[in-house]
């Protein structure tokens, strides 16, 4: 008698022809490169604690252009979802029924006394 160690499966593969459509949002975006840095003059020292001009935290800002035309690659698929089983109980054997069930159709009587529904 062979026991089953492992659950066992039959994988199936059905086909769905489906048009797809998905809006695309294109958001731009802007990454600095490496600055670098140069001295504009010469270094100021001043002993002892000195207030700073300008503003705490602040920043300098000037601002750029480029015309950009964007590839935009995409992946198209799905996820599909199966509903509730449903089974017909065609019988029992003590008989492996199972062995040749590929090659054709084996006629399965049912059991008496067993409940098929």
């Amino acid at each position: 008698m062979d026991v089953i160690t492992e659950n066992q499966t039959c994988p199936t593969v059905g086909y769905q022809a489906a048009s797809v459509c998905v809006p695309v949002t294109v958001t731009p975006y802007a990454n600095a490169g490496a600055t670098l840095t140069k001295c504009y003059g010469a270094a100021t020292v001043v002993p002892g604690r000195q207030v700073c001009s300008g503003i705490k935290n602040g920043v300098c800002s000037f601002t750029l252009s480029q015309n950009i035309c964007v590839a935009v690659p995409v992946d198209f698929g799905a996820k599909a979802t199966v509903g509730e089983a449903f089974v017909e109980c065609l019988g029992a054997s003590a008989e492996d029924i199972c062995t040749d069930c590929n090659i054709a159709p084996v006629d399965i009587t049912p059991v008496e006394g067993v409940k098929t529904e």
